[in-house]
């Protein structure tokens, strides 16, 4: 079993809040291996990294990541067999790896595996009714996976297929309305999907078209930047999407936007610290993105790294009712103004839970470090994030 840690130095938050805007990139523990094309999912703040491909052989090995201890363990292969170019979605405490490409083999999988961290165990489930594929796009959204996308021999696929946990049982839904391909990214946001970028035919992509679950139809959004691209990378924290780096014929890409729904746009938020940014994985945790892996200019990489979002002090609530955290950076106390008698956790950068109870007056938090934190505050129908900083 691989078992590895290293000592990360967290820098002390010492300048105004506003410094943090565009979000921050960190290099963590890396990856112990070089891969690229890998399937990832997280779970229960710790993110997993299932097969890949290092430039000469396929790999059935998982790999879990925990931010709080910055440390990656092997768990248990992936019993379908060594491939890239996977796919993985996550619900609830079950991760799911499909397809894939052994081009050893020249085999394309459209098999489905469930995965339990708890017991570190794989269980077979209905595979995916439709043809064999690689490079497809999968995401999760109110305890449904979906799948769709890909290609194998030279057909590039436009379909998408939710997947029932319950019942183990597919359903054919609508399809993309945009030309089929491979490469492409997705994210989940505010309960719909998003997929977007990727490639087929030689022809490379920036347009975006999101699903709605509850009507079963696509809308077209605002294409992402000026590049056309595939093999990006994308996740969502706290329900905000975040799309960058890949590839157009020879040219790497490294920037990164975060799309804002409300007006239909894409935000520049702080580039990929490397040159070059594609063809590995992506996975989130409650306040951070992480990057894996990839193939950029150079040879393939180990690196990891995580993304830190910008820091919001206060949201408005479904009616208008501006929730507020304050003093922000906090000492010792934090108050938060309109959400008395609220249940609340609070969590560290790196996801894990560090605190919890219930809102009257202020919260002490003269115990937690320096650094930064989201205190999640619990509606009767919603869920609340608030970032909020410990400086002293």
């Amino acid at each position: 079993m691989i078992h590895i840690r290293t000592l990360i130095v967290v820098p002390v938050l010492m300048l105004a809040i506003t410094t943090w805007a565009q979000g921050t990139w960190t290099q963590v523990t890396d990856h112990p291996g070089q891969w690229y094309a890998q399937a990832s999912f997280s779970i229960g703040g710790k993110g997993y990294v299932c097969t890949g491909y290092n430039a000469s052989q396929n790999t059935a090995r998982l790999w879990e990541y925990d931010p709080a201890a910055d440390e990656w363990t092997e768990k248990a292969s992936l019993p379908g067999g060594a491939r890239h170019y996977a796919s993985a979605f996550a619900i609830g405490d079950t991760g799911y790896v499909m397809c894939g490409w052994n081009n050893s083999t020249s085999t394309e999988y459209n098999d489905l595996w469930a995965y339990h961290p708890a017991t570190d165990t794989w269980e077979q489930k209905a595979s995916l009714p439709a043809p064999p594929r690689y490079a497809g796009v999968a995401f999760s959204i109110d305890g449904i996976g979906y799948f769709g996308m890909g290609a194998a021999n030279a057909t590039w696929y436009n379909d998408l297929h939710a997947y029932d946990p319950t019942t183990n049982t597919w359903e054919q839904k609508a399809n993309f309305p945009g030309n089929g391909r491979r490469w492409a990214v997705g994210f989940t946001m505010e309960g719909k999907g998003y997929i977007g970028t990727g490639e087929s035919s030689g022809v490379r992509y920036r347009d975006f078209h999101a699903y709605d679950p509850t009507t079963n139809t696509w809308e077209q959004r605002a294409s992402l930047g000026t590049n056309n691209r595939r093999q990006a990378y994308a996740f969502s924290i706290n329900d905000q999407g975040y799309v960058g780096g890949g590839v157009d014929f020879v040219e790497n890409w490294n920037d990164f936007h975060r799309y804002d729904a409300a007006t239909n746009t894409w935000v520049p938020v702080t580039s990929f610290p490397l040159t070059a940014c594609k063809n590995g994985t992506a996975f989130s945790t409650a306040e951070a993105g992480y990057i894996v892996g990839g193939n950029g200019q150079a040879p393939v990489l180990s690196h990891t790294w995580r993304f830190g979002p910008d820091i919001s002090t206060s949201v408005a609530d479904e009616d208008g009712a501006v929730l507020r955290a304050f003093p922000n950076p906090a000492n010792a106390q934090l108050h938060v103004q309109g959400a008395d008698r609220m249940p609340f956790t609070i969590h560290d950068a790196r996801g894990a839970m560090v605190q919890a109870g219930t809102m009257s007056g202020a919260v002490d938090v003269h115990a937690l470090p320096e650094g930064l934190y989201v205190l999640q505050l619990e509606g009767p129908d919603r869920r609340t994030s608030l970032r909020f900083a410990i400086q002293r």
